[in-house]
């Protein structure tokens, strides 16, 4: 006979699970780093600019000020140069991608990290229902890419397996959009 579960043991589990998910909500994308103390790298080409970079902006302990300013560069707007600060946890995203899917030797290809308003309004004005006029890319929350050697419908199935930011799929232009808002999908 199975080991009966006791009202002060279910009253525990309970109250520890809900406490974690009100953690999760609070905390968002980065509560699944929190207990990561391995560095995080990202390996990219920009579709744009042909640039490329393979730099660590996490040591396992912290974030490096230098990669993160080296990785603001290269994801500025390719149309009007723009850089803006991007939020570490779209690159931390990015980086749990890759680790989950097993790709963490592979190369992303970076169709848009940041997105200026000048570009994110002519974006919209030719694709009215494909870029939403408040992206979270005009704030460095969001990246849109592919990953070397992995379908972009498997790309989109990590990350959404991972429940962490958005994930948008846009299968005719053969990129995923990730970005550090609430979980959600499309």
């Amino acid at each position: 006979m199975p080991p009966r579960c006791t009202p002060d043991a279910s009253r525990r589990a309970f109250l520890q699970g809900g406490a974690f998910g009100l953690l999760a909500l609070v905390l968002g994308p980065r509560l699944a780093f929190a207990a990561s103390s391995q560095v995080r790298r990202l390996r990219a080409v920009s579709i744009h600019t042909g640039e490329r970079v393979d730099l660590a902006f996490h040591d396992g302990d912290r974030y490096l000020p230098g990669a993160l300013a080296q990785l603001e560069h290269f994801l500025r707007d390719p149309f009007t140069r723009d850089v803006h600060p991007m939020d570490p946890a779209v690159l931390d995203i990015a980086w749990s991608v890759a680790h989950a899917a097993g790709r963490e030797a592979s190369e992303f290809q970076v169709v848009c990290g940041y997105r200026s308003p000048s570009t994110n309004a002519w974006l919209h004005a030719r694709s009215p229902r494909g870029v939403d006029p408040n992206s979270l890319h005009l704030s460095g929350r969001a990246i849109d890419l592919r990953l070397a050697g992995l379908p972009t419908a498997r790309l989109r199935d990590v990350a959404h397996r991972l429940q962490v930011g958005g994930v948008g799929f846009y299968p005719e232009d053969d990129f995923v959009h990730l970005d550090s808002g609430r979980p959600r999908s499309w």
